[in-house]
Parts: structure tokens; sequence; C-alpha cells
């Protein structure tokens, strides 16, 4: 990596841990593990253990608790979360907001060191009947399959408007025509491209609705002069099988059988999207794929190459936003050509876009120590947390997706646009084309193979067929296992 990248990167790093940003590799909804998403994941990182003790000893006493109700006392509500840095600080601030801004409740969070910790307490907290009242992230479905979590709905205020939730959040909160979570925030991977460079080739933003269209620039892309280099690349997908997953997903591939039975990772969708992704990669040329490195370094190694002119574009996470803008305001004053802009995810052939998204769920526990009123002030709670401005503001301070459709009229958030173009775009896409992440039934088996195999393909250049029909053998024992 030039200079110039390493100091990206480093500075990227800095800010990452306090901002969280990308779903790498390790994080991404490859790496999920019995219903744990990308989000979480993702946010996870960010929470070291120094600040989880400290803040799961002082948020109490962060939030204000001075608030009385008609016994002298505001009905307390317990809440566990695993949110740390910038997240953390801006969930407390609306805690704190809605602590005063009302005296009926009491929101008391408690920070847990991570998601799968907030499964193993959860857990002890249902046996020894001390469950919280409200919990964001963890394992929501698997909890809500044992029948241990409320319907958000049958406690959920009139203030509540379903219809304004963007609706990739919607239909991953909804189980058998009722919402039962509530949408904290989300993710989902858009295009992050070089506007001048796709202008002076005669092309427009429409060009990138597929993959294939996309393809078909390389003999006018590459070559454009952008100041201090040229374009080398068409497009540099992220590594792992995340990026994989989402042209599969517009292809019509499937993980598993309707019935749940058989492992379908080897289909002809899979095997055609791989393959001709590896032949872009190795015979090709037009793209290029970053692996290893130290931590992050493969991300903004991917990320250099389109900040400073080699490639048109990379595909990255919302949570990039942030850096990504700044790292090419400061290329163009170094005299390299960008325009910054950011689209939705191409579709495979002319088929719609399907990328995969994940959310993080707000979910009330079935507990038998809690009262109707804790539950009600849980779902009033999360009712303010996510209201258009609250959403707003979680979204524009943290780079994640903001849950309401109802965000892009409001002033503030318009205003926040003209200095941020197409910071909306990942939210038009998990509300027009995104579709639920892939839970895996056999805890992380079946993606860790797909891994394993997309690994094969963009690195070793193994064709995806031999690669798939593996990957598939050995997840498919996993998943007998599970359905012995």
């Amino acid at each position: 990596m030039k200079k110039r990248g390493i100091s990206l990167f480093i500075a990227a790093v800095l800010i990452m841990t306090a901002l969280t940003g990308c779903g790498g590799k390790k994080d991404s909804a490859t790496e999920s593990n019995g219903g744990s998403t990308a989000t979480q994941t993702q946010t996870e990182s960010q929470t070291t253990k120094e600040t989880s003790a400290e803040t799961s000893a002082t948020d109490s006493a962060t939030a204000d608790s001075t608030l009385t109700d008609s016994t002298g006392a505001p009905v307390e509500i317990e809440f566990w979360h695993a949110l740390g840095g910038t997240l953390g600080d801006t969930l407390i601030s609306i805690i704190n907001d809605y602590n005063a801004s009302q005296n009926k409740y009491v929101i008391k969070p408690v920070t847990v060191g991570s998601y799968s910790e907030i499964d193993q307490k959860l857990q002890a907290a249902y046996a020894a009947g001390s469950t919280p009242a409200l919990v964001a992230g963890g394992s929501a479905d698997t909890f809500y399959k044992k029948g241990l979590v409320e319907n958000f709905e049958d406690f959920m205020p009139a203030g509540y408007d379903k219809s304004d939730i963007v609706g990739g959040f919607m239909n991953a909160a909804t189980r058998d025509g009722k919402m039962v979570f509530a949408p904290a925030y989300g993710t989902s991977q858009v295009l992050y491209y070089n506007a001048a460079v796709l202008k002076e080739a005669g092309y427009q933003k429409e060009n990138l609705s597929s993959w294939q269209s996309l393809q078909t620039m390389k003999d006018k892309i590459v070559g454009i002069s952008t100041g201090k280099d040229s374009i080398q690349y068409v497009w540099e997908p992220m590594w792992g099988s995340g990026n994989m997953m989402d042209a599969v997903s517009s292809a019509g591939g499937k993980f598993i059988s309707e019935d749940g039975k058989t492992v379908l990772i080897n289909d002809p969708a899979w095997v055609e999207v791989l393959d001709q992704f590896r032949s872009w990669i190795h015979e090709d040329k037009s793209m290029k794929i970053y692996s290893g490195g130290q931590g992050w370094e493969y991300w903004y190694k991917t990320m250099d190459d389109w900040v400073y002119g080699k490639a048109l574009g990379y595909t990255g996470s919302p949570g990039d936003y942030a850096i990504a803008l700044e790292a090419v305001k400061k290329a163009v004053g170094e005299g390299y050509k960008n325009d910054f802009a950011v689209a939705i995810q191409p579709g495979w052939k002319d088929n719609a876009p399907a990328p995969y998204f994940s959310s993080l769920m707000y979910f009330i526990p079935k507990g038998k120590n809690l009262s109707e009123d804790q539950k009600k002030g849980a779902a009033d709670f999360v009712t303010y947390a996510t209201n258009t401005a609250n959403t707003a503001k979680f979204s524009m301070g943290t780079g994640y997706v903001a849950v309401r459709k109802s965000v892009l009229d409001l002033p503030e958030y318009q205003d926040y646009l003209k200095s941020n173009p197409d910071a909306d775009v990942a939210l038009k896409q998990i509300d027009q084309y995104a579709v639920p992440e892939f839970v895996d039934p056999t805890g992380g088996a079946i993606l860790k193979a797909l891994t394993e195999a997309v690994d094969k393909i963009q690195i070793e250049n193994v064709p995806a067929k031999e690669a798939l029909d593996a990957a598939a053998k050995k997840a498919q024992a996993e998943l007998d296992k599970v359905n012995k």
C-alpha cells in the first residue's frame, strides 16, 4: 500500500474505534450465528471490554432517574444493549431525553459486553425469573421461536406508525402477520463510485443497474486519467462471501430448500454467479480482490483504490460513508479526480437487485417477573427512540440506516443530505429492494462452508462448481445433524 493508503488506513481505524463502520469479512452476514446479525457483529467490534465494564456500572447513573409517578417512583424499565462508542453515546443521549420528556417511566440501561453474552445472560434470566423489560440485539428470532418474546404490537402505543417503517425492516420484524420486533437501525452494502469517471466514459448512474452492464464499461473506463493515476479496474468487490451472496440473491439463489432439509449453495444460480465473478477477477481482470492483511487492512486497501483513482468503485458498508467522503475530499485536494457518489447495488442480468440487509431489533422478553406497565413502558420508549427525529439523529450520527421513511422529509435530514450526497441510498435500497439476511439453522456451519468456498474462488481461482460442491457436502452434513 502506498503511503497515502497507509495514512487512510490508520486514520480510518482510529475513526472506527469510535464509530462502527463496515462489515468486513469476519463481521459480514456470512459469519452470523444462530440469528446474530451482521449489524450486531459490527457493533461488537467497537465495544471494548473496558468500555463495557465502565458503561455497565455507570449507564443507570447517566440516565436521569429523578422522575416519579403516583406511587412516588416511576416504572423502571431495565434495558439491555451492547452498543459502545458513538453508537452507545447516541443511544444514551436518546435515553436521557426520553426520561426527561415524561414522568411515568424511567429507562435503566445496562450495557452487556457482546450480543452472544446477551444471549447467555438472557437465557439465565429467563430461568431465574429476572428478565429485563427490553433488549436490543441478540438472537431475537431464536428466543421468539421458543415462545419467549412478546409481540411488540400488543404493547405498541397509538403513536407508533407502522406504515412509516422502511419496507425491509418491517418485513424482518413481522412474524405470522404481527409485528413481533421493532427495528432500531440497519445496514446493507452499497456501491461507492467515481461519478466523474463514469461521466467521462459516457455513462450515467442508470448504467450501474446490473453487474453485466457494469462490466461492459471496461473498454471505455480502464485507462481514464484520474489526475495522478488512472483507472485499472472497473470494480472492486469486498473480500468475502457477503457481496457474492447479494448478487446470487438477485439471481434467485437460495441457501436451503423450503423444507429446510437440503443445502442449495451449489445450485446453478450460485455456480453461475460465483464463476462469473471468478472470471472477472482472474481472467478478464476487470475486478480486483484484496484479502488478508492486518485487521481491516484489506477493506481500506479496497477503498483506497477507489479514492485514489485506480478503480471506478467498490462495494462497501453505509458505515463507510463518513470516512469515504472525507478521504475523497482529501484526494481531490491533492490533485486526484473523484466525484463522490453512492448507488444501490446492481441486479443480476435483468433481475431486480435483492441484496441482503441486517437490522438490530428491539424486543420485549416474555418474563414472569415483568408487569404489563413495564412492557408498555418498553414499547413506549422504543416508539420515542425510533420516531422520525431520533432515527434521523441516530443515522446522521453513526452512518447506520434510519428505520422510518419520513426521515427523507425531515428538514434537518434534508440539510444533512445537501452536504452529504447520496447518504440516503442505503435507506432507499432497504425500503425498495433488500431482503432480510439468511439465518443459518446450523448455527453458522453453512455460512462457514460457503465462506471457505468463496475464498478458494476469489483468491485461488478454483472453479465455482468444484468449490461449491465441496462446501455443500460439508454443510449438508451439519444440516442433517440439526434435522435428526
